[in-house]
């Protein structure tokens, strides 16, 4: 795997924690109904706990992501 293709996909993961954040902080989807918006957090949640699954990650750092996670997982259940 390339330095760059590592990195890549780690910016996507904080992208997608961004995303969560805007989401529950209601500066993104804010014409959604709170359904809609706890199914779309609820799928970035998923994607994120199946991708830090992946060994590539082991010498990055996790903790907001793991933090999103869990805050997402939270929001999306309530």
């Amino acid at each position: 795997m390339a330095v760059n293709e590592l990195e890549r996909d780690y910016l996507a993961m904080l992208h997608n924690c961004d995303i969560i954040e805007n989401i529950i902080g209601n500066m993104k989807m804010t014409e959604s109904t709170d359904e809609e918006k706890k199914a779309n957090v609820g799928n970035i949640i998923m994607s994120l706990e199946t991708e830090i699954l992946d060994d590539k990650y082991a010498g990055k750092d996790l903790t907001r992501i793991n933090a999103v996670i869990a805050t997402g997982r939270t929001y999306w259940k309530s």
